[in-house]
């Protein structure tokens, strides 16, 4: 049995031990974060799984075509919420699986932890706020989802102006729930990464981040790009898996890339982000891989950069 601790974090999230140990030290040690390392035949039989998936003619692609599936996901959550008597924890989506194996570090491991991959989240999500977010005023999420992100950080931060955009009225009408119910300053609205709303404005010393949605977008990033460019936030955040950085001399790497080929995930990212830093349009702070995910990839890498 093995633990993740101060320094794993730290090697997972690209910083130091005790940057880690001074944000989110205290949540790591109030979690039961220890791990099987997955061997042998139990091993080949998960592989298998997954490569079975990955050649299933069930798999949907992702793409605006998705967009009807998603209303219909958060509109889950958002009926489960207001059921619940406005429980937030209800707005957690339900793509974060428990009991699952999970990867971590080009291994499949077995949490303890039922909902490892969640509580995981939790504890990357707030380290990324407040390594990034603290000294700006306002904080724009795209594509939301059920605004879980948010919460977490209206609770962080509450006097930040946060505003929470994505493609189904049923995230919108999340967002309006949780400000009249719950008290919190998140405002919502309506945004196609396919065809972003010109008339959106960002306010002064403000953030723009995406968390897991961009993978939606696939090879179809430049109109969102165009739409940020023209608006110069003072800072991007980006945490998505990337082609890119994946190592295709390496089994897990390679049966990743071609679940994000096979789903049509975000491609080219990357390579056009650091186009646009070389002809000065933009500068990225940082690139990191985040060798951690679900059974078929490695959704948690960065990029930071700012026009």
């Amino acid at each position: 049995m093995k633990r993740l601790n101060d320094e794993t974090f730290a090697e997972l999230f690209g910083t130091t031990k005790n940057n880690v140990k001074q944000f989110v030290g205290s949540r790591i040690d109030s979690i039961d974060l220890n791990f099987k390392v997955m061997e042998g035949r139990e091993r080949d039989e998960l592989i298998l799984s997954v490569l079975k998936k990955i050649n299933s003619p069930e798999l949907k692609n992702a793409g605006g075509h998705r967009e009807v599936d998603w209303e219909d996901g958060w509109r889950e959550n958002l009926d489960e919420f207001v059921h619940s008597g406005y429980d937030t924890e209800k707005l957690v989506p339900k793509y974060y699986k428990s009991n699952v194996p999970i990867r971590l570090n080009r291994e499949y491991i077995i949490p303890v932890q039922p909902d490892f991959t969640y509580k995981y989240t939790e504890i990357f999500r707030e380290w990324l706020f407040k390594e990034y977010l603290a000294e700006y005023d306002a904080v724009y999420e795209f594509g939301c989802g059920t605004a879980h992100n948010l919460i977490h950080l209206a609770e962080l931060y509450p006097e930040k102006h946060l505003f929470g955009f994505d493609w189904a009225k049923s995230s919108q009408e999340i967002i309006l729930e949780v400000e009249k119910q719950n008290g919190l300053k998140i405002k919502g609205g309506k945004f196609d990464f396919f065809n972003p709303d010109e008339s959106i404005i960002f306010e002064q010393s403000s953030v723009v981040f995406t968390f897991g949605a961009l993978e939606q977008v696939g090879s179809k990033h430049e109109a969102y790009l165009d739409f940020i460019l023209k608006r110069k936030p003072d800072l991007c955040i980006d945490v998505i898996g990337i082609h890119e950085l994946y190592d295709q001399s390496d089994l897990l790497d390679y049966l990743a890339l071609q679940y994000h080929k096979r789903r049509n995930y975000l491609h080219g990212y990357l390579t056009r982000l650091q186009e646009l830093a070389a002809a000065k349009k933009i500068e990225i702070v940082k690139i990191h891989r985040q060798m951690f995910g679900n059974l078929f990839d490695d959704p948690y890498s960065i990029i930071v950069w700012k026009p």
